[in-house]
């Protein structure tokens, strides 16, 4: 029996995690998935150290299973031709490069589609290709804390926690990355159309708040009014982030059970939960006036933060995994210094001056922020519905770009019951067997 994607061809010009996985999970599928890296390798290759993997990083072997694997140098008119060759048997193309460098490379899809018109081209970003964050560069931490999603977790200090585990953000917009191709690729089946695909992580983290990310107007007008005071007068009034996210709490208790007088129960510590984040160079700090998340992975970037902070690191300069047991403890310290500098300016300044450095970095948001997020709205990512009970509502769009087929809001839950007798109709029940039916409550 042929597999789900057997004949499909796809070319991968991903790196770290979130483009690669992508492309295991339609290899996994039976699609013959190329991985195409620079002679020095994708960024996955360097997350372990060098002389005991020699490249075969742990995350490398994880991300590319089912792939073959070709090298080629993109910056040569040679390198491009193999490229551009393969575009035209391609199905489908995915890449995750920083803004602008698919473009300078000769890969992006308005060079592509000029080869291939039938192409299916993933592009998948830290923050989208159009808005306010369009151009800045990110990972998991950072759109954890842009996203709204680690507003609910705090650190033994009561500070902001990032990601300590899995970093599922990454994961999750891989899985929308095969997800969307597959859907556009079942669309090009029907209408011959090829198009370009965008996800960003920013949006990926939106969609996992899920439940999380609602606001019914009628019932939620006036909290989230207060909850809007609480983070603007915060820093004037010494609050602390578990300290904010507690009387969050304590508030939607309140409007939900108007007439409850109970506390919220919290651990009597300032973590929610625990753990130990004590690499410096990806992390959330606390800057004069707000927490920002910083996520230097390489050693360009780390070297660009102790340039800007002028802290002095003497193990900045080594990939990551290679460090030991006396780089962990120096920087600790290390740490504190970048604490200590980086508590002295507001947090709009430290990202400004980050960010011209070539640092990913970016706000800690709340999840109340995002329903005003000059962003998120420009990534249709806040959606206004409408329910026959709950009246007006907004709640997370949907995460993905579809630049030819573009999904839009579509109409609000319904009410429970709402479009049973239209569903009957369309079956062919007639007027009387659907009013039995509801008397004998099989239907509502």
């Amino acid at each position: 029996m042929a597999a789900l994607l057997e004949g499909i061809f796809v070319l991968d010009f991903t790196h770290w995690i979130a483009g690669p996985y992508a492309g295991l999970f339609l290899a996994d599928m039976g699609a013959e998935v190329i991985k195409v890296e620079p002679p020095e390798g994708a960024e996955e290759r360097r997350t372990g150290n060098s002389k005991r993997y020699h490249g075969n990083t742990r995350m490398s072997l994880t991300l590319n299973r089912g792939k073959k694997g070709l090298c080629v140098d993109l910056k040569s008119e040679e390198g491009k031709k193999i490229v551009y060759d393969l575009v035209k048997k391609a199905d489908i193309v995915i890449q995750n490069y920083a803004p602008g460098v698919a473009k300078k490379l000769g890969i992006d899809y308005e060079t592509f589609s000029k080869i291939n018109d039938k192409l299916i081209f993933v592009s998948s970003t830290a923050f989208g290709e159009s808005g306010p964050y369009q151009f800045r560069k990110g990972f998991d931490i950072i759109a954890h804390a842009a996203s709204g999603i680690m507003a609910g977790y705090a650190d033994e200090e009561g500070n902001p926690r990032g990601p300590g585990g899995n970093p599922y953000i990454d994961l999750s917009t891989a899985m929308l990355n095969a997800m969307s191709a597959v859907s556009a690729l079942y669309y090009r089946s029907q209408t011959g159309i090829g198009q370009k695909i965008e996800t960003c992580l920013f949006n990926t983290g939106m969609a996992l708040l899920a439940t999380g990310f609602i606001q019914i107007e009628k019932l939620d007008q006036e909290m989230h009014r207060e909850m809007l005071e609480i983070l603007k007068t915060a820093h004037d009034h010494n609050l602390r982030h578990t300290q904010i996210i507690d009387q969050f709490s304590v508030m939607r208790l309140r409007n939900e059970i108007p007439g409850s007088t109970r506390n919220v129960d919290v651990p009597d510590c300032n973590h929610r939960p625990s753990d130990r984040q004590v690499y410096p160079y990806y992390r959330i700090y606390q800057t004069k006036d707000g927490y920002m998340s910083i996520a230097a992975l390489t050693s360009k970037q780390r070297l660009k933060v102790c340039e800007v902070l002028g802290v002095e690191d003497k193990y900045a300069y080594l990939d990551l995994g290679n460090g030991t047991d006396e780089t962990y403890f120096y920087q600790k310290e290390v740490m504190k210094k970048m604490e200590a500098v980086l508590g002295q300016k507001p947090l709009n300044e430290w990202i400004q001056v980050l960010e011209e450095a070539g640092v990913p970095c970016g706000h800690v948001n709340y999840s109340v922020n995002l329903f005003q997020d000059p962003h998120a709205i420009d990534q249709n990512m806040v959606w206004s519905l409408e329910n026959p009970v709950s009246g007006p509502y907004k709640m997370m769009g949907h995460p993905v770009k579809f630049t030819k087929t573009p999904v839009k809001p579509t109409k609000g839950a319904p009410a429970l019951g709402e479009d049973t007798v239209e569903i009957l109709k369309k079956l062919g029940y007639a007027d009387a067997k659907i009013e039995e039916l509801k008397a004998q409550k099989i239907v509502k």
